[in-house]
């Protein structure tokens, strides 16, 4: 189904993936940062 939409409005599914691409780059970087902004001692709080 996907696809068949994407077939049927090109511009409008480029405009979509563009879209989700941009949102998900900025959550992997949310994550990042706060992976690469922890000190050893709160590394620590987060061990089971």
């Amino acid at each position: 189904l996907l696809i068949r939409d994407a077939s049927a409005n090109a511009e409008l599914f480029g405009k979509s993936a563009k879209v989700y691409l941009n949102l998900a780059e900025a959550e992997v970087m949310k994550h990042s940062n706060f992976v690469m902004n922890l000190t050893a001692d709160q590394i620590a709080d987060y061990k089971a």
